[in-house]
C-alpha cells in the first residue's frame, strides 16, 4: 500500500509539471497569436450554427441565420446602406473597363433618386486618352452632386500615392483610400478595419511616428484642407460616414481613430433586378441590398429600391464575378470588397463594432482552467466528464452571451486550455483506474465475493486498506479430527478431500459477502465489515456458520468417494479488530488481528467443551435472537480472560429449524431454566428428553453429565460460568 501511495504521489507530481508546462506554453501561444486561427474558426462556426440547426427543424423562419440564438448574435444590415453594383448586367451593357461618362450618368441618377452620400469604390486616376470627354463628364457630375467620396491609391511597397483624375479632388466631398488589405489577417479575411491609413513605427518604440497625411502626399485641393491636412488619409468607409453624418474628418478622427473589429451583418437572399426580372431563382446572397448600376441608369427600379436609396448612403463597387476583390466574411467565402466598407459605415451608424474580450480575464482563464481536471481527478470519471461538459456548456453559453453584446471571447483558445488537460487527465485516470481495478481483482478476487469485488471496482473509494480499528465479525471454521484423517488417507486423498470441503465452505462465505482471510490446514478464517462497510456483518457471519453446517451434511452424503465423514466446528465473535495489509516489506496480506479475533478462535475450540457445532458470543448474538432458532450454551471464561462471556448456538433462520431440533430445544430450554435456578436433579429429565429428541446432541449430553455431577456434589460459590482449561 505504501508503494502504491508513493507511486500515486510521483504520478501527481508528474501531472502537475505537465499541466503547469502546458498552461504556460498555451498562454504563450495565445499571446503570440498562434491560436488565433482556432478562435476565428470557432467564431465563424458559432455565427453560422443557427443556419445549420435551422435545416433540421420545420421552422419557416425567413432568415436561417437568425434562428434560435442567431437573432441575438447576427444583426441585419441598415436598409439605408446599399451597394450600387457593377454587376454582370452592367458589364454586358457598358463593357469593361466602364467608360467614365457612365459613372457620371450614374452619379446624376443617384442624386435625382435622393441619395445622400455616394462612396465610389473604383479607383479612377489614369485619364482616358482616347476620349477625355468621358473624364470631364464624370468630374462635372461629381462636382454637381457635392456628396461623392472618391479615392486615391497607395502603393503598399513604395508608399507613393496616385492622385485621382484632374479636378476630381476638388469636386469630391471627401478624398479617401480603399486599402482594407492593410489589416488583412493571414487567412485573407478582413476582420478589422482602420478608419485612417495606418502609420509606421520608424524608430521601433511601439508608437507610430510616420503617417501618410493629405499634406505629405500633396492632396491639396480637398475641401477639408484647413482641418484635415495633417491627418492620415481617411478610409472609404470612414470618409463616407463623415459625409453621410455631416461630420468633419477631424471629428471622425476624434470619434474613431483606432482599428475597429467589424460586425458583419447576416446574409440574406436579395432578388436581382426585381423591377423587370420575374425569375424567382435569380437571387444573390449578400448582407446589403445590391442594386444594379444598369437598372439605376435605365430607371428600372422597384419602389423598395427607390426607398432604400432615398436619403441613404450607397457604395459604387464591382460585384461581377471575376471583376471584384474577394474578401471572405464569416458568412461568405467570396465577399465583394465594397461590402467591407459598407459594413464599417453600418457599424459606425449603429455603434456596434465588435470588441476584444478582456486580456486579463482571458489570461486568468487560460492559466486556471487547465487545473480544473486536475482538481477533479480525485472523483470518478463519470463526475469528471459531467463537470467537464458542464463547464464547457457554460463557456459556450458565456461565449454566445458575450457575442450578443458584441464581445469576441477567444473561445477556442480558452476551450482547448481545458479540453487538452481534461483529455490527458481523463485518459490517465482511466488507465490508472484500469490498473487499480485489475489490482483489486487480483488482490481480492480469491477471497471476496464477486459482488463485493464488483462494488469495489466500481467505486474504489469504498476500499480502505490501511491499518484501522473497526467493529467487525470474525469467523473460524475447523474440520474436526484432521489428525485422524491425515493418518488414514493418502496425501492425494487428503488434499482432494480438503479441497472439496474447503471450496464449498469458501463459496458460502463469499455468498454472504465475507472476506476469506486465510486457510490454516483444515481451518478457514474469514471476517466481515472490511474492506467494505457492512451494517449487518454480525448477521452475515452467523448465516454463513449455519449454512456451512448444512453444507457439511450435504457433502457427507454426496461425496461417497471418501470413506471418512468429517464434522466441522464454527466460532463466531464480534468486536473491535485491527484490519489492513500486514506482513513484511516484500509480502503483505490483508488480514485481521486483535483480542476479538482470538475470541472467535476460542469460540471454535470451545465447541468441544459443550459438544456444539456452532458457538457465537453475546457480542455477536445479543441483537440477533429474534432472527434465529438458537439455544443458550452457557457462560464461559476462556483461558487468559477473567470476564466470562455468554455463548449461543444458532441452528437456523427463525422458524426454519428441523422438527427434531425444535422438539429438542423445547426440552433443552426447560432443563436450562431449572439448571440455572439450582434444580439440577429436576433438570435431568428435560435434558434426557432433549437428547432423546435429538440423539447425539452434545450440549444435552454435557448438561446431563454436569447436572448429575452437581446433584452429587453441588458447586460452591459458583457464578454460573464454566472455566475452560484449554484454548480448544
Amino acid at each position: 500500500m505504501k508503494n502504491k501511495t508513493k507511486s500515486q504521489g510521483a504520478g501527481n507530481k508528474k501531472l502537475y509539471v505537465i499541466v503547469g508546462a502546458f498552461a504556460l506554453i498555451w498562454l504563450f501561444s495565445f499571446a503570440v497569436n498562434i491560436t488565433r486561427k482556432l478562435d476565428y474558426g470557432w467564431d465563424h462556426f458559432i455565427l453560422n450554427l443557427p443556419d445549420l440547426i435551422f435545416k433540421f427543424t420545420p421552422s419557416k423562419n425567413e432568415v436561417p441565420l437568425t434562428f434560435a440564438y442567431g437573432k441575438y448574435v447576427n444583426k441585419p444590415a441598415d436598409p439605408k446602406v446599399t451597394i450600387t453594383a457593377i454587376d454582370e448586367l452592367a458589364l454586358e451593357r457598358y463593357g469593361w473597363p466602364i467608360k467614365r461618362r457612365y459613372y457620371g450618368e450614374l452619379v446624376d441618377k443617384l442624386v435625382k433618386l435622393g441619395v445622400k452620400t455616394i462612396g465610389v469604390d473604383v479607383i479612377l486616376f489614369e485619364p482616358d486618352k482616347d476620349n477625355p470627354e468621358n473624364d470631364r463628364r464624370y468630374v462635372e457630375a461629381v462636382a454637381r452632386a457635392g456628396n461623392v467620396v472618391n479615392l486615391v491609391h497607395v502603393d503598399q511597397d513604395s508608399q507613393k500615392v496616385k492622385q485621382p483624375l484632374k479636378g476630381l479632388t476638388k469636386g469630391s466631398v471627401v478624398i479617401a483610400q480603399p486599402h482594407v488589405e492593410v489589416t488583412m489577417d493571414s487567412d485573407g479575411q478582413i476582420r478589422r478595419y482602420s478608419p485612417f491609413y495606418p502609420g509606421e513605427d520608424t524608430d521601433v518604440d511601439g508608437v507610430d511616428d510616420k503617417f501618410l497625411t493629405y499634406k505629405s502626399v500633396g492632396i491639396k485641393d480637398v475641401k477639408c484642407w484647413d482641418e484635415c491636412a495633417d491627418f492620415s488619409i481617411i478610409s472609404l468607409g470612414a470618409g463616407t460616414y463623415a459625409a453621410y453624418a455631416g461630420k468633419t474628418i477631424s471629428h471622425v478622427y476624434m470619434e474613431s481613430n483606432e482599428i475597429k473589429i467589424l460586425n458583419y451583418r447576416y446574409v440574406k437572399n436579395w432578388k436581382l433586378h426585381p423591377a423587370w426580372d420575374k425569375e424567382e431563382k435569380n437571387v444573390k446572397g449578400a448582407s446589403f441590398r445590391h442594386i444594379s448600376m444598369a437598372d439605376i441608369i435605365s430607371g428600372k427600379l422597384t419602389a423598395e429600391e427607390k426607398e432604400a436609396l432615398k436619403g441613404g448612403a450607397t457604395f459604387i463597387g464591382s460585384t461581377a464575378l471575376g471583376a471584384f476583390d474577394h474578401m471572405p466574411s464569416p458568412f461568405l467565402s467570396q465577399l465583394p470588397g465594397v461590402e467591407v466598407h459598407a459594413t464599417f459605415l453600418d457599424n459606425m451608424l449603429a455603434g456596434d463594432f465588435r470588441k476584444e474580450f478582456s486580456l486579463v480575464y482571458s489570461t486568468l482563464l487560460l492559466l486556471l482552467l487547465p487545473w480544473l481536471p486536475v482538481l477533479l481527478r480525485r472523483y470518478s470519471i463519470a463526475v469528471l466528464i459531467s463537470v467537464g461538459f458542464g463547464v464547457i456548456s457554460g463557456l459556450v453559453v458565456m461565449d454566445i452571451y458575450l457575442l450578443a453584446h458584441n464581445t469576441l471571447m477567444p473561445f477556442a483558445s480558452i476551450l482547448l486550455s481545458l479540453v487538452v488537460p481534461f483529455a490527458y487527465v481523463t485518459v490517465d485516470k482511466g488507465l490508472a483506474e484500469g490498473r487499480e481495478k485489475k489490482w483489486i481483482k487480483n488482490t481480492f478476487g480469491q477471497y471476496l465475493s464477486p459482488k463485493v469485488v464488483e462494488l469495489i471496482t466500481k467505486d474504489p473509494s469504498k476500499l480502505s486498506l490501511g491499518g484501522e480499528k473497526r467493529d467487525m465479525t470474525a469467523f473460524f471454521l475447523d474440520l474436526a479430527g484432521f489428525t485422524t484423517m491425515s493418518e488414514k488417507l493418502s496425501p492425494e486423498e487428503l488434499t482432494a478431500m480438503l479441497n472439496e470441503y474447503l471450496s464449498a465452505f469458501t463459496d458460502i462465505i463469499l455468498k454472504h459477502d465475507g472476506t476469506v482471510d486465510k486457510y490454516i490446514g483444515d481451518c478457514i478464517v474469514a471476517f466481515w465489515n472490511a474492506p467494505l462497510d457492512q451494517a449487518e456483518h454480525r448477521k452475515l457471519g452467523v448465516l454463513a456458520a449455519i449454512d456451512c453446517q448444512e453444507e457439511m451434511t450435504r457433502l457427507n452424503k454426496e461425496l461417497t468417494q471418501f470413506s471418512i465423514k468429517p464434522k466441522c466446528r464454527v466460532g463466531v465473535n464480534s468486536g473491535h479488530m485491527v484490519v489492513g495489509n500486514m506482513g513484511s516489506r516484500t509480502r503483505l496480506s490483508y488480514t485481521v488481528m486483535g483480542d476479538s479475533v482470538n475470541m472467535a478462535s476460542r469460540m471454535e475450540g470451545a465447541n468441544k467443551f459443550f459438544g456444539s457445532k456452532i458457538m457465537t458470543s453475546e457480542y455477536t448474538f445479543d441483537g440477533l435472537k429474534d432472527s434465529f432458532d438458537y439455544r443458550y450454551l452457557g457462560s464461559i471464561r476462556v483461558v487468559g480472560k477473567a470476564i466470562p462471556v455468554k455463548v449461543y448456538e444458532p441452528f437456523a433462520r427463525k422458524g426454519e429449524a428441523a422438527p427434531e431440533i425444535k422438539a429438542m430445544l423445547k426440552h433443552y430450554e426447560a432443563g436450562m431454566d431449572k439448571f440455572y435456578k439450582g434444580g439440577y436433579a429436576a433438570s435431568l429429565p428435560d435434558f434426557k428428553a432433549a437428547l432423546a429428541a435429538c440423539p447425539g446432541d452434545g450440549p444435552s449430553q454435557y448438561y446431563i453429565e454436569t447436572a448429575g455431577q452437581y446433584v452429587k456434589e453441588p458447586p460452591k460459590d459458583w457464578d454460573g460460568s464454566f472455566n475452560l482449561t484449554s484454548k480448544g
